[in-house]
């Protein structure tokens, strides 16, 4: 069932609220209570694992698709598909903030980093909404509580470990932000598209959206990720004018291949990138274009 979940800048602002927030809580954990002493701690044993850098960080930056949690697969596709959001906290080289949307709630804390060791700093604030179908929603918080180090698996994959070596969460980047901008249909079904259909379309993951031109009409429709599957995607809802041309055919034949495309990866080099159908054949090839190539009225 669909829901109607917070916006993402709502959450953002979780940082600032106070403990008393009647929408949010804190997800706390039992600590015994102890008691002052006047007696000396003993010295600190030495920590020999190395500082955090930037450059430590790059390779968790950005939006994770939540794929496991403790030993389960996460199978549901969507808005409501589980995620992470860690973004470089300004000036903090070691500090990334968390942005986490268990399914039905978000949930808003920091981590400190020391190597791929993890220390949250404080606790988790998350809102209060009540779901009928977060199945994902109680094991995601108590496997947030206990994370403590990270590994990398690949380029695309990040495991999530408890004190004691558990791996609580797996996740996946949503590594589809390389199609942002314009682009220029260069090829459709391996035959190059005539210059005078002048295919040109701007996609927006983020806001989950391609427009442009298609040829003869202007073209807008929505542009779905499937956090189930790696670099998947779908445009549906494509809707165009109605005015015809001689390139009406290589139109007809672009949407199509639209319909048909089921993931997405970079072509040869960054210039390039190719939409596929479900059986691995490339639809539909693109070549950036700069950012101002798509006019006011094809947008």
């Amino acid at each position: 069932m669909k829901k109607n979940i917070l916006p993402l800048a709502y959450i953002l602002l979780a940082g600032g609220f106070a403990a008393s927030t009647t929408a949010c809580s804190t997800m706390k954990k039992e600590t015994a209570k102890t008691q002052e002493t006047t007696v000396s701690a003993p010295a600190p044993k030495a920590d020999n694992t190395p500082e955090t850098t930037a450059h430590d960080t790059d390779a968790l930056l950005g939006e994770w698709a939540i794929t496991e949690v403790q030993g389960k697969p996460v199978t549901v596709n969507g808005e409501n598909h589980p995620k992470i959001t860690l973004a470089q906290i300004p000036g903090q080289n070691d500090a990334l903030r968390v942005i986490g949307f268990n399914g039905c709630n978000y949930l808003n804390g920091d981590w400190r980093l020391k190597g791929l060791s993890i220390k949250p700093a404080g606790e988790f604030i998350t809102t209060l909404r009540a779901c009928d179908d977060a199945p994902y929603e109680h094991d995601i918080n108590i496997a947030l509580d206990a994370v403590a180090s990270y590994a990398p698996v690949d380029a695309d994959n990040i495991v999530l470990k408890a004190a004691d070596g558990r791996t609580v969460m797996k996740l996946r980047s949503r590594n589809l932000s390389f199609l942002n901008g314009a682009w220029k249909v260069a090829r459709i079904n391996g035959n190059a598209v005539p210059a005078t259909a002048d295919v040109r379309i701007v996609l927006d993951i983020e806001e989950g959206r391609i427009h442009g031109h298609a040829g003869c009409n202007i073209v807008n429709g929505q542009l779905l990720v499937n956090l189930d599957k790696g670099n998947a995607l779908e445009f549906k809802n494509l809707v165009t004018t109605r005015m015809t041309c001689p390139d009406i055919a290589t139109e007809q034949e672009f949407l199509l291949a639209l319909e048909e495309a089921s993931t997405a990866t970079r072509g040869e080099n960054a210039s390039e990138a190719l939409l596929k159908d479900s059986q691995g054949k490339t639809v539909i090839t693109l070549t950036r274009l700069a950012p101002d190539s798509i006019t006011e009225e094809e947008m």
